[in-house]
């Protein structure tokens, strides 16, 4: 943030509205609230009679199967490497992870903070994934309540006929940042002195009738995916649909 009048960077300060004052951080101190507007004031030594002894180790308390561990529950995640002498461990903990499918639950200190974490067989080497602790991540029937909806059976089978057209390899372009690439071109456009050009996006059209909008993404996905296989004869996509259905 710059201040608009000399292009300046400000500075965040730490105002008190009680006091009506600006305070140095030598000012501040740390609390809890315990009920509302009603704080106890934590100080370092108390913070350190919870802090959990520093170790260079991870404890592996349980294996999960792979398929346990869901996506809300990942927070943050490592790459892990052996210390000298220990290669031969880690291989062997990599490789049979590997052949079992399970993931390692873990324990450990870091910044004299303790965390649960995951340990999980990757192609080439161990990784650390961060879990939140129970109560820092909700389930979906908290958020959300699945409605009951009628489903004909050919939306079902057209919806999944869109998914197979569109479904390819994954591929680490595909985490690509467009709007970050779109940022940086409107930077450089304002750097070299030229006049922004923004495109313009169409509005998407308003859905009316469910099966019709599957018919025409199913046309359109078509494209991606012009040979569909029955059997080993390769025959074009429209041809495969219609035998499908006969």
């Amino acid at each position: 943030m710059l201040h608009k009048t000399c292009l300046n960077r400000i500075k965040q300060k730490q105002f008190c509205p009680h006091c009506e004052e600006y305070l140095e951080r030598s000012d501040l101190v740390k609390g809890y609230e315990y009920e509302k507007d009603q704080y106890v004031v934590m100080e370092p030594e108390d913070l350190e009679q919870a802090e959990a002894g520093a170790s260079r180790s991870i404890e592996v308390v349980a294996f999960v199967d792979d398929s346990q561990i869901r996506p809300m529950h990942l927070s943050k995640t490592y790459y892990l490497v052996p210390e000298a002498g220990s290669e031969k461990s880690y291989v062997l903990l990599l490789d049979g992870m590997k052949e079992t499918g399970r993931v390692g639950i873990t324990r450990f200190v870091m910044c004299g903070k303790e965390y649960i974490g995951a340990v999980q067989a990757a192609e080439k080497g161990l990784m650390l994934h961060i879990l939140f602790h129970a109560g820092e991540f909700k389930q979906m029937n908290e958020v959300f309540e699945l409605p009951e909806v009628e489903v004909r059976e050919k939306e079902r089978d057209l919806a999944v006929q869109i998914i197979d057209n569109l479904t390819e390899d994954f591929s680490e372009d595909m985490l690509s940042d467009e709007h970050r690439e779109r940022l940086l071109d409107v930077i450089r456009q304002k750097i070299e002195g030229q006049r922004i050009v923004v495109a313009e996006t169409k509005q998407p059209a308003k859905v009316v009738d469910l099966m019709e909008a599957l018919k025409q993404s199913l046309a359109l996905t078509a494209q991606k995916k012009p040979i569909a296989k029955a059997g080993d004869e390769s025959i074009p996509v429209e041809e495969f649909q219609e035998r499908k259905r006969a």
